[in-house]
């Protein structure tokens, strides 16, 4: 009878653990397309093998009155926030995304490995005269910029290549403000050709060699 309890509790436990778990995973949107801030916060979407996670955002601008884009331009992926016309610039801000490699979908397919290998910082300052503010952007893993009013460095910064990246990025003091927030990430197939691929590429290429010897001493005789 005790043990009929006990398998109960820890049924209606695993129940509940289970609805949290699935409250807790962002809601898929399908594909990643521009739109309003507000609409992403909390769900994903993605970009051919790229999945986006829109974490929480805060700032002076409200998340309805910020637009925001997706970019796949060659083997970069862009995430841009701007506030709409007539809302003002970017003052405070604290925003949070996870960009995320999806196995099995193109071209992320075997026997690729595609990961993300760089990250670039690409906060666009107002460089009015006199301008103030702090951004930090963190990535995890990878680098931590923080970058100060007219600086738009736009660098490349390797990365151990990872399956995804948590980016944190926060504003502080922005006077007149930040006109738009770009966040970039740079992906490579890292798979390694196994030997035995390697030995028969090799092999095709001798056997295509000795043909074409064989060719030319034919039409010599």
């Amino acid at each position: 009878m005790e043990t009929t309890k006990v398998m109960k509790r820890l049924f209606t436990l695993s129940v509940v653990l289970l609805a949290v778990s699935t409250l807790s995973v962002a809601a898929p949107l399908g594909a990643c397309v521009d739109g309003i801030l507000s609409t992403y916060i909390g769900n994903s979407c993605t970009i051919f093998d790229k999945m986006f996670n829109v974490g929480p955002y805060t700032g002076n601008v409200a998340a309805a009155n910020v637009n925001i884009q997706f970019q796949a331009v060659g083997n970069e992926f862009h995430l841009i926030l701007a506030p709409q016309l007539g809302f003002g610039l970017f003052q405070t801000l604290s925003f949070t995304d996870t960009i995320t490699v999806l196995a099995g979908v193109a071209p992320n397919l075997p026997p690729a490995n595609f990961q993300i290998v760089a990250v670039k910082d690409q906060g666009f300052f107002s460089a009015v005269a006199g301008s103030a503010g702090s951004l930090t952007i963190q990535n995890t893993p990878g680098p931590t910029y923080n970058l100060s009013p007219g600086n738009e460095l736009g660098g490349t910064t390797p990365i151990t290549p990872t399956n995804a990246v948590t980016t944190i990025s926060t504003l502080t003091g922005g006077n007149p403000g930040l006109s738009s927030l770009e966040l970039d990430y740079v992906q490579a197939n890292t798979a390694v050709p196994e030997p035995a691929s390697v030995s028969l590429i090799g092999l095709a290429l001798l056997f295509l060699s000795a043909g074409i010897r064989s060719a030319s001493r034919a039409r010599r005789a």
